[in-house]
This record gives C-alpha cells, structure tokens and sequence, in this order.
C-alpha cells in the first residue's frame, strides 16, 4: 500500500521533557493545517520512486528557497481512523506531479488527534536547502517544471542576477 507525506516542522513533533510517553505536543497540530475539513498529502509510491518528484513539486509551489521536513503515513492507517483520502489535483508548477496529491477529508478534531498520534512515532525527514535546491534546479533545466508559475522570490534565489 501506499504511502502518504506530509510536510511538518520536525522541531513541533520533539518531546518536551514533561510530556508523558504516547502523548503529541499541542505545537505538533500546526502541522495539520485543516481547511474546509481537509488536510493536504501526498501520495508516494511503495517505492518511493516518486519521492524526489513529490518533494520537487511541493518546493516549487514556495515562496522561499527552504528546507523541506516531511514523515510519510502508511495510507492503511487511515482506515484504522476511519479518514477518508480522495483525489485532487493539486496547482503546483510541477505539472506531472500535481495527480499525487491527495485530500484527507471529513475531519473532526478526533480524526485529527489520533492522526497526529499516529504520526508521532514515525521518522521526520529533513532535506536541506542545498538538496531543495539541487532538485528545484535540475526539474527547471529538464523542463519538467513551468517557470511561469515559479514565485519570483523563489526564482530569484534559484538563479541569481550577476
């Protein structure tokens, strides 16, 4: 099955020394950003054949250059919460990549209290700013992101003026 990533901030999930074994720190439900009921991921191959894609297309819809910190859910946690995903194209400049996402829908905050429960055992991955770069670089020079719809903060950061 699947996997389903979710960009965090890995300083939110660390445990403070007072928090009891099991528990989420409160700082980690900013992560889980909910519109209209919703929380925003992305699908990854069992494989991860399509990770450096995901997280290509997840760079180039920022502001800024930055880091990228993200876990990935087994989707088959999802029916142990009872959360739904379904499909919806997300409007990144990465085209190819934009059928991946997912929404996980008809949240309650149960729903999402046990999700971040589920998700505190698991690894946070960091892939620094160099790397960011690297991939956002290497996906403009193949074409394989629109440089239209590049923010231009970004871009310029991307490619400097001499």
């Amino acid at each position: 099955m699947a996997r389903l990533l979710r960009t965090l901030s890995k300083a939110k999930w660390l445990p403070p020394d007072w928090i009891d074994a099991g528990e989420v720190p409160a700082d980690a439900l900013s992560d889980l950003k909910v519109t209209d009921n919703a929380i925003s991921v992305w699908q990854v191959e069992d494989d991860s054949t399509n990770l450096e894609t995901v997280i290509t297309a997840l760079a180039s819809n920022r502001e800024r250059l930055d880091k990228v910190d993200y876990t990935l859910i087994d989707e088959s946690v999802l029916s142990q919460i009872r959360i739904e995903s379904v499909s919806s194209e997300a409007n990144t400049p990465h085209i190819k990549a934009n059928t991946a996402h997912r929404d996980l829908v008809k949240l309650t905050v149960n729903k999402v209290a046990l999700l971040a429960s589920e998700m505190m055992p698991l690894d946070r991955v960091r892939i620094p700013q160099k790397d960011v770069r690297r991939l956002l670089l290497e996906a403009l020079s193949t074409g394989v992101i629109d440089r239209r719809r590049i923010n231009p903060g970004l871009l310029s950061e991307l490619e400097p003026k001499a």
